[in-house]
């Protein structure tokens, strides 16, 4: 076959999202340009204020969500009104649980659908703190059900995580895991480790279960002993949590920001920081931030509990703490400022083994072969 009937039988790809940004990293900056640089034509479909084109990536928008309700009951009709208009012989890919629904409806029309799993739904459900108890339960059983049904009939799954493949056919199930795009780190200006800032760094979602206040805490201990700054990044959840944090302690805060913004801060970091609560939705997370720490050179004080310790064993690239004793969390900090050298070698040691082996360049590999099978 030459190159150009090679090319034909190339399906449209339309991605679906109900709760992601526009410009996600996982589903926009890596996937959605990786396949576009694959030669497929790729689209997006999913809450934004306008139509837009970027790098190659075409944006449908639909109106931004107004709230729950919206969510769940009205925004996914606007996706699959906007989906039934694409090329009938494209690809569509799910990215949110809350629509798969609309991939129901698409396999009806007879359409090709993937859906490419972030999270461990029906756990994740149990946390939400927004969904009265009693409906946890409930709910997050519908949810295991609907999976079980879209894996028996999607024609292909992804899954961010090894713990999310258990509910989906062995057969059609792609493990595609959120490491960091080594690119990016590597071709970014070199800042030796000795000239940059003094900085503390967590960036991401900043929530109480997610370690927030025993970050703050260690930091706060840390700094009798040490000469540093703690800068935070992102949205807290809930939102009234901000008020609350930057009254009561003393933090840079950069809200959120865009893939090449965060890239930047961590270049002007020295220790990165992420210590979840030690409940199960973290236990088995492959948390992308702490990758990303990784890539920039930092050392990174991170959990000892659950699977994600074994990428910092592996390189003896940072310190393990107990994620919830924050004394610990401070001595963690106090000895990375005060042992720059040995810092540093951890920071190198962890960029390496993200460069060499959990990059998003070979995820890639396994991406294009999920919808090279679709298409033949």
């Amino acid at each position: 076959m030459d190159n150009r009937s090679a090319e034909e039988v190339k399906r449209p790809i339309v991605m679906l999202a109900n709760g992601h940004p526009p410009f996600d990293t996982r589903i926009f900056i890596k996937e959605a340009r990786s396949l576009v640089q694959a030669g497929y034509t790729v689209s997006m479909i999913l809450p934004h204020t306008q139509d837009t084109e970027k790098d190659g990536v075409r944006l449908y928008a639909v109106r931004p969500l107004g709230g729950g309700f919206d969510k769940l009951f009205v925004s996914p009709w606007r996706i699959l009104g906007k989906a039934l208009k694409q090329p009938a012989r494209s690809v569509f890919c799910i990215h949110d649980s809350d629509i798969l629904g609309v991939g129901v409806i698409l396999k009806l029309f007879g359409r090709k659908v993937v859906y490419d799993a972030h999270e461990d739904t029906p756990l994740q459900i149990s946390y939400q703190h927004w969904l009265p108890r009693w409906l946890r339960g409930p709910y997050a059983t519908f949810y295991y059900l609907l999976e079980k049904l879209c894996g028996a009939w999607f024609d292909a799954i992804i899954v961010a995580e090894p713990v999310i493949a258990q509910y989906f056919p062995k057969h059609k199930t792609y493990l595609i895991r959120n490491f960091p795009l080594a690119h990016a780190f590597r071709t970014h200006v070199p800042v030796p480790y000795s000239t940059r800032p003094q900085a503390l760094t967590s960036v991401g979602t900043l929530s109480k279960v997610r370690g927030l206040i025993e970050m703050l805490e260690g930091a706060r201990l840390a700094a009798l002993r040490a000469s540093f700054e703690f800068v935070l990044g992102g949205k807290f959840a809930p939102q009234s949590l901000q008020a609350e944090v930057l009254k009561e302690y003393t933090v840079r805060f950069l809200e959120w920001l865009s893939f090449d913004a965060m890239v930047e801060v961590l270049f002007a970091s020295r220790v990165g920081i992420i210590i979840p609560n030690p409940i199960e939705r973290y236990k088995t997370n492959y948390p992308v931030k702490m990758f990303e720490f990784m890539a920039a050179g930092l050392p990174v004080i991170a959990s000892s509990a659950g699977e994600s310790a074994a990428f910092i064993k592996e390189a003896d690239a940072g310190i393990l703490v107990d994620p919830l004793n924050v004394q610990e969390v401070a001595d963690a900090i106090v000895w990375l400022f005060t042992h720059p050298a040995e810092a540093e070698a951890m920071g190198q040691r962890g960029q390496a083994l993200i460069f060499s082996k959990y990059n998003w360049e070979k995820e890639n590999e396994t991406l294009l072969e999920v919808y090279r099978s679709i298409s033949s």
